[in-house]
């Protein structure tokens, strides 16, 4: 009788396990986030009348599981959707395979150059054995010693430059090696040696083969935007290149996939946030070695160059990387946008290795209209920027992100564009202009202190020198500074502006002006600080 049974449950085991079928659905479209992919797998199924028990496997360990969907058919109903993790199993990883076979092939070519080389080392002590040369009847004559002499030195001078040509090899060998194994290892440790799989039970009234759509959020992929910035003169249009840098390391090869590029981020909650009660206090302040962080920021954004504050910083000791492509993705790229987020469809497929490297999408490529103007802050550094006003610049979505700049066909820097940090209108940077020469002299005559019963005045006046050395009239915005206070004790009197205009809550000094071509313009400011005689002034 118990026989009877294990044989029964065995049988229901086995017609079970049969029951099961795998899910033959490759990945064929990926929405990337900023943070995050939704991962689309497409397939067909030959379903048997009744429960059919499917199984997708192979997919990556970072998956969110509440977000897995299977989309249903009029063919079939779900009736359940499981996921799990399959230790049995391991990913078949393209990518790691061949770094593998291309180990094992750098194995074997070291192991043949090694006999090569043991081959020639014998040939080289053969020579050296044999090189005394004896007769047994008589001395050869020179001719012969001479011959044996040359094939000597020949055949030696050939095989020592095959042992060196040897040595290179496997130096050379030895370097692709210690490079794969790195890849090898960076590929291994990502966890893709226990992989997840959805199983889902659906029924249906008759034999018929179906298709199966089966989607979820991947949290190992992401991209990056950055920017490509091109103009050739300052009254053309800024050629103005979108791109993404896109990766993914959830342990299976994007293969020919349609790929969409998303600014939204699906990590970020979509719950309406709660507005809690604000409550004030009295402040007890401690006491603290050093400056407040607060005035060291304030300190920070009174000096900090225009091109910083109009969300641009202008680095010129960085790399650059430059898609010249005359027709790139972004000639296939249609852009959909909704109240959230905006999607970039690329019509091209695209292939995506699982190692986390960067992969380079271009988006959008537009021509953006522009208006040009110089800036210099002198009293920071004796140089004038080219700067570009966009004003249109919303519509295309854009988001922080590092920029490569380049002028007439030159690589002039590397930049930050920040859409939060501009209003109307984004500011560009485009570089320095070496035509254009800017600085800032003390004036002597005015630079005094003087004392007048209990007070005492400083007196500060400098001269900022515009030279345009180009062939064209330029307009430029040079910004300088008055001192601000908030002590009673002190009086800020500004006595020359030469026309510019002052910030009373800054302190900024702006001159806008038109500088001819070949020609210097000059502008002053003065300013006078009073304070009591027994005191220092600080940062004067």
């Amino acid at each position: 009788m118990k026989r009877r049974l294990t044989l029964f449950f065995a049988l229901c085991a086995f017609v079970s396990f049969s029951q099961s079928k795998s899910v033959n659905a490759p990945i064929t479209d990926v929405t990337l986030f900023l943070s995050g992919a939704q991962i689309t797998h497409k397939g067909d199924v030959n379903l048997k009348k009744g429960e059919n028990t499917l199984v997708l496997s192979g997919l990556t360990a970072g998956m969110d599981v509440n977000s897995i969907q299977i989309l249903g058919s009029k063919e079939y109903t779900i009736l359940s959707v499981k996921h799990q993790m399959n230790y049995t199993s391991k990913v078949s990883n393209t990518r790691v395979r061949a770094i593998q076979d291309s180990i094992k092939l750098l194995g074997f070519q070291t192991a043949e150059r090694a006999s090569l080389r043991a081959v020639y080392q014998e040939e080289k002590a053969f020579l050296q054995a044999n090189r005394s040369i004896k007769g047994d009847n008589a001395l050869l004559i020179r001719e012969d010693l001479s011959e044996m002499a040359d094939f000597y030195r020949s055949r030696m001078k050939e095989i020592e430059y095959k042992i060196l040509d040897l040595n290179q090899t496997d130096r050379e060998s030895n370097e692709k090696l210690q490079h794969l194994q790195t890849q090898l290892s960076q590929l291994q440790s990502q966890n893709v040696t226990n992989p997840s799989e959805i199983e889902f039970v659906v029924t249906t009234d008759e034999d018929k083969k179906a298709d199966v759509v089966i989607t979820y959020l991947a949290t190992n992929a992401g991209w990056t935007p950055y920017y490509d910035l091109r103009a050739e003169d300052i009254e053309s249009d800024i050629e103005f290149t979108y791109r993404a840098k896109v990766w993914q390391g959830t342990g299976a090869d994007w293969k020919r996939v349609n790929l969409t590029i998303s600014t939204g981020n699906p990590n970020v909650g979509a719950q309406v946030p709660a507005l809690n009660p604000w409550y004030v206090n009295i402040y007890a302040p401690q006491a603290y070695r050093g400056r407040a962080k607060s005035e060291a920021y304030d300190d920070y954004s009174a000096n900090k160059p225009a091109a910083v504050a109009s969300g641009f910083v202008a680095e010129m000791d960085k790399s650059s990387w430059a898609l010249n492509s005359m027709q790139t993705s972004a000639s296939f790229t249609v852009v959909t946008s909704n109240s959230v987020s905006t999607e970039f469809k690329i019509s091209i497929k695209y292939d995506i290795a699982s190692d986390n490297q960067p992969v380079e999408v271009v988006m959008q490529k537009q021509r953006l209209k522009a208006s040009y103007k110089y800036v210099a802050i002198p009293k920071l550094e004796a140089a004038a920027y080219l700067q570009a006003d966009i004003i249109d610049w919303m519509q295309y979505s854009l988001l922080s992100g590092e920029s490569n700049i380049y002028f007439k066909g030159t690589f002039v820097g590397n930049g930050y564009i920040d859409p939060a940090l501009a209003n109307d209108t984004l500011q560009l940077s485009l570089g320095r202009d070496n035509a254009i020469t800017v600085k800032r002299d003390q004036v002597k005559d005015f630079c005094k202190t003087s004392v007048f019963g209990v007070k005492k005045s400083t007196s500060k006046a400098y001269e900022i020198t515009i030279v345009n050395t180009k062939k064209k009239a330029i307009n430029i915005e040079v910004y300088d500074q008055v001192p601000l206070t908030q002590n009673a004790d002190l009086e800020v009197a500004v006595e020359e502006l030469s026309g510019a205009t002052q910030d009373a809550a800054t302190g900024k000094v702006t001159w806008k002006m038109t500088v001819e071509p070949e020609k210097t313009e000059k502008r002053q400011l003065r300013f006078t600080v009073k304070y009591p005689k027994k005191n220092l002034i600080q940062n004067l």
